[in-house]
């Protein structure tokens, strides 16, 4: 079975809650080892290349700003205004302090809802979110009542190892597919920078603790879409992909 039909059996598995508890974290786990020895033998120089080009990136300022020429897709937006119409577990409307993140995708908004994560992946250190989707005509609709995320780091990853340890989470990425385009809204916590890189091309999105969006161009966002963020004295590592994280339409 290819990648993005795995992807696509674990996007549906979580929206119906048929996974088993812990199955989120040993994926994560398991996936990003089988796809580092994937690219280590079949597109290792590619990724390697991708990936020092990305280090040689100038810094970008709050906005996002690199000062170089385009980089491909849409300029990257700032967090956006929470919509009416989203609620948390117990029915209310949203506060701030619930919200992870929020950003604009073409003509919807995406909101993810903090919740309290299943014991045993809080045990390890994992978060929970809801995903709201608010098209700018109709009512906003729960796409996944329950995303994982923060649960594992890419294999030999050791900057996102320790980051990981310290409590204050690496931040979630979630690509949605709207209107034919690919959108990527990130989260990372305050004090660090975001950037994301599609085939090869990269969007820096600077610092965003209530989320930013990149428009890129990819066709499976889980192989061909990384998440980097840096830390303030510069460390970088990658934002993993949760499973449930690419939402179609």
């Amino acid at each position: 079975m290819r990648d993005h039909e795995v992807a696509d059996l674990l996007d549906h598995a979580v929206a119906t809650v048929e996974l088993p508890s812990d199955l989120a974290r040993r994926v994560v786990a398991g996936s990003r080892a089988r796809r580092r020895r994937r690219l280590l033998l079949s597109g290792g120089t590619a990724a390697v290349v991708a990936v020092a080009g990305a280090l040689l990136l100038p810094q970008v300022d709050p906005l996002g700003r690199d000062g170089g020429g385009d980089v491909g897709g849409t300029a990257p937006s700032a967090a956006a205004d929470v919509p009416a119409g989203i609620v948390g577990a117990d029915g209310r409307a949203v506060t701030p302090t619930q919200v992870v993140a929020v950003g604009r995708t073409g003509t919807e908004t995406i909101v993810l809802v903090k919740r309290e994560p299943r014991a045993e992946e809080r045990a390890v250190g994992g978060q929970a979110a809801e995903v709201w989707i608010a098209p700018d005509r109709g009512d906003p609709r729960r796409l996944h009542d329950y995303l994982s995320y923060d649960l594992a780091c890419v294999d030999g990853d050791a900057v996102c190892a320790a980051v990981r340890s310290t409590g204050s989470g690496l931040g979630v990425a979630v690509a949605r597919r709207s209107g034919g385009r690919l959108y990527v809204l990130v989260q990372a916590p305050q004090g660090r920078s975001v950037e994301v890189v599609a085939d090869g091309v990269a969007h820096p999105l600077g610092p965003a603790p209530r989320g930013a969006v990149a428009e890129v161009v990819a066709v499976e966002p889980y192989d061909d879409v990384q998440v980097w963020a840096s830390t303030a004295d510069g460390q970088r590592y990658r934002i993993p992909w949760a499973p449930g994280a690419v939402l179609n339409n």
